[in-house]
């Protein structure tokens, strides 16, 4: 199949359109999913950011319940010691109701406690916690070894675990006395995760990737983040935030949850591309058979008309549509029109040219008969004999090339030497006025040029450049040029005379230059030109430096094989 056919283009072209089409939607589908991605990604990350701040929000506000109970019962715990087992009995109990008191709220902490010296205990610990886990905390309290300012890190809560269970803890000491609270890290993220109905999956972990809870059920062998990043990976989207007292927060998207909305979208796609790749060829089917199979025909009917067949074979209009059908009908009357008006046109527009162009030769044939009858009586009265008998034989060769049959274009030497012969029979009117000068290339004076056409200009210098008295010369030029990148003959005629009018050459310039039949020869030089070679720009007229007119013509090279005697 050829790729400047209209099959080839109609089918290059529609693959284009459906590959465009499919690649839109594939990209639209691509980047529908990459929108979801990434607000689900920013709305997870947001949720993340509030639950961080609210976790943040809860430890400050159970180490402000710390400090308060600290500053507001160090007196009295310190010199617990001192007093007798009635008075210690009593200040149990106030400092056990300073506990209950800051513990009644239901944002508090998992517990508060105060251990005294000689390892008395007093432990608030909230209804959340159940017994089994109440009585270990005890245990672990009473038994545990608190150093002041773990780490040297007042902010920060230390991670402790009893029984398998994740405690932050938070303690002041001072002299032997301990203040501390705690918070279950499963109470600390349902208290941010309250009535959270969706399916993310929330992880609390320490500053070591440790994980302390998350709000879901998880395989018992995952107890680090790398174990769950893992475990998860593919199936999640995660996104984590610091939590500067003891690790950070993190939050595993379903990616299910993310694309499920998506799932009909993409079946719908699916549904369409599966569709198209069966509608595609049955539509491209309709249009070979509908419009491209037509066209063919016409290409081939057309095809026939140009190697010369005159009768047009019309294909059943039951195949075709019926615009396709009036277009064959039309085709037909144009080629049988064309086929009875081509010969006749034709013959009669070559019999018009050669009846213009020999009108045309006839118009430029020289009108100087009159003035050598004139010379020839004038040197009768001068008894100048060989000066008559020298024009008679230069009018004789005048005329023989004249009336030389059939002749549209002549080798330019002839034309030359047809030149020559008229100015020397000026010389013989105008004695001792005239000088020439002839510079024609070898090659270029084979060069077939139009008949007539360098005399006409010689003849116009003697007509309107000559006179009495007066030095004329002539200087004609020929050579090969190249211009448009076809090989032309240049032609330059120049005299001394007074060259044209401006307002002559602005005339010639517009196609008026013959109003008044002022140069009517020149005229008829230009419209043989337009007529032998179909140009309007062979033939260009102006004035020469510092007088006289310039005449240049360029004329299609064309070598004539015989060199005429």
């Amino acid at each position: 199949m050829r790729t400047n056919s209209i099959v080839f283009k109609f089918f290059l072209q529609l693959t284009i359109i459906v590959a465009i089409l499919f690649t839109i939607l594939v990209l639209s589908n691509v980047y529908s999913l990459e929108v979801v991605r990434n607000n689900t990604l920013d709305s997870a990350r947001n949720t993340l950011s509030l639950y961080q701040a609210n976790i943040r929000n809860y430890l400050n506000n159970f180490s402000k319940d710390l400090t308060e109970i600290f500053e507001n019962n160090v007196d009295a715990a310190s010199d617990f010691e001192q007093l007798n087992e009635s008075a210690r009995y009593f200040r149990a109990i106030q400092l056990k109701k300073a506990l209950t008191a800051k513990m009644s709220g239901n944002d508090a902490s998992d517990g508060l406690f105060i251990r005294l010296p000689g390892d008395t205990l007093l432990a608030q610990i909230s209804s959340r916690i159940n017994s089994n886990e109440k009585l270990a905390l005890i245990d672990y309290i009473a038994q545990q070894e608190w150093a002041p300012d773990p780490e040297g890190k007042a902010d920060e809560w230390t991670v402790l675990s009893i029984q398998g269970i994740h405690y932050l803890f938070k303690y002041m000491t001072y002299a032997e006395m301990t203040f501390g609270t705690f918070v279950n890290a499963d109470t600390l993220l349902d208290m941010v995760n309250r009535g959270g109905n969706d399916r993310n999956i929330y992880v609390l972990s320490d500053r070591e990737g440790r994980i302390l809870t998350l709000n879901q059920a998880s395989p018992e062998f995952i107890e680090s983040m790398d174990e769950l990043r893992n475990e998860y990976r593919g199936r999640y989207l995660m996104i984590s935030e610091p939590i500067a007292e003891f690790g950070q927060i993190t939050n595993l998207v379903a990616k299910q949850s993310v694309f499920s909305k998506l799932k009909v979208i993409q079946w719908i796609i699916v549904l369409l591309a599966l569709v198209s790749l069966i509608v595609v060829p049955l539509v491209l089917r309709w249009l070979a058979r509908d419009i491209l199979k037509p066209v063919l025909e016409l290409v081939k009917a057309a095809k026939e008309v140009e190697k010369g067949q005159q009768e047009l074979q019309i294909p059943d209009g039951s195949q075709y549509s019926m615009e396709f059908t009036k277009l064959f009908h039309s085709l037909q009357s144009m080629v049988r029109e064309i086929t009875d008006l081509k010969i006749q046109s034709y013959e009669e527009q070559i019999e018009r040219s050669r009846a213009e162009i020999k009108y045309l030769q006839m118009q430029i044939r020289p009108h100087f008969f009159l003035n050598a009858i004139s010379t020839v009586t004038s040197l009768t009265y001068q008894n100048k004999n060989e000066e008559i008998r020298s024009l008679i034989h230069h009018l004789s060769e005048h005329l023989r090339y004249m009336f030389k049959v059939g002749l549209t274009v002549v080798p330019l030497e002839e034309e030359i030497k047809h030149a020559v012969n008229y100015i020397r029979m000026q010389e013989i009117r105008y004695p001792d006025q005239i000088f020439y000068m002839f510079e024609i290339q070898e090659e270029a004076g084979r060069s077939l040029v139009p008949q007539f056409m360098v005399q006409t200009f010689v003849e116009n210098v003697f007509k309107h450049a000559m006179f009495y008295g007066e030095m004329l010369s002539i200087y004609i030029r020929a050579g090969f040029v190249t211009r448009e990148g076809a090989s032309f003959v240049k032609i330059v005629i120049e005299d001394n005379g007074g060259g044209f009018s401006g307002e002559w050459l602005r005339g010639f310039s517009s196609g008026d230059e013959a109003e008044g039949g002022v140069h009517i020869g020149i005229a008829n030089v230009r419209r043989t030109l337009q007529l032998l070679y179909r140009r309007e720009d062979l033939i260009n007229l102006s004035n020469g430096e510092p007088s006289g007119a310039r005449v240049e013509l360029w004329i299609p090279a064309t070598i004539n094989d015989e060199r005429t005697a």
